[in-house]
């Protein structure tokens, strides 16, 4: 069975090169630019929300939240000596992110009618891509992108982190006209599906990871500068790639 998965990314690898070969001297490509896929203006509380991630800075990590939906004794011993939850968490970058109306964010995220409208202003919500890369993989957090949606606002003038809850099901973001439509993404929706069909395997066990098989090859690189039909040839042989991993890896 692995032998035939390596032979399985080999084949597509090479019929990629080959027809990037035929079709790039006939194709406009663009520069890569790693905000490619960023909608929306990111939020300073949110880009201080990933440095103190990065930096393992968990003092200001649980300060950006509100002062009623903060933390207490975090990070505990236990959780400092295992690396637990957001602590197994080597970096993270933005990926994606666009802003959610108002009328709309009932129905993508109903945790947010508890926040207390009249205490805060410029109330704010976004979807975002967030990109990891951990030490041990579990259900929250995993090597990829996983996406999460924020509550922010601000209270006396100061921006925080009023709610965040990870996406399960995109249904409504996609009906609503928010979904990104990335490699990524779908990588994600893919994963989720599985997990909640009762395969909650988050690929840990020396299994191949799907974006690591073949991104590294040649997929990723080329759907991020190519355009028009090249790109949406290269994205639909990704997520029929996506597919067949998250479908087949036990």
């Amino acid at each position: 069975m692995i032998q035939f998965k390596k032979l399985y990314v080999m084949a597509l690898a090479t019929f990629l090169f080959t027809f990037v070969g035929i079709i790039g001297t006939n194709s406009e490509i663009h520069a890569s630019n790693s905000d490619q896929f960023v909608k929306s203006p990111v939020p300073e509380v949110i880009k201080k929300y990933v440095n103190s991630i990065n930096n393992k800075d968990w003092d200001s990590y649980v300060n950006l939240y509100s002062p009623d939906n903060r933390l207490t004794d975090f990070p505990g011993e236990e959780q400092q000596k295992n690396r637990t939850g957001i602590l197994s968490v080597d970096s993270i970058e933005i990926a994606e992110i666009k802003e959610i109306s108002k009328k709309d964010i009932n129905e993508i995220q109903p945790y947010f009618n508890d926040i207390d409208r009249e205490l805060y202003q410029d109330i704010k919500y976004f979807y975002i891509g967030l990109d990891y890369n951990v030490q041990n993989e579990n259900e929250f957090f995993y090597n990829g992108a996983r996406y999460q949606t924020f509550a922010v606002g601000k209270l006396n003038g100061v921006e925080y982190i009023l709610g965040n809850e990870f996406v399960y099901n995109f249904d409504k973001l996609e009906t609503l006209g928010y979904t990104f439509d990335s490699v990524a993404e779908y990588e994600a929706i893919i994963r989720e599906k599985r997990r909640l069909g009762g395969n909650d395997n988050p690929l840990n066990n020396g299994g191949i990871q799907p974006r690591s098989a073949i991104n590294s090859i040649i997929v990723l690189p080329f759907y991020i500068t190519a355009i028009g039909p090249l790109k949406v040839l290269v994205l639909t042989i990704k997520k029929m790639h996506i597919t067949y991993l998250l479908l087949h890896t036990k």
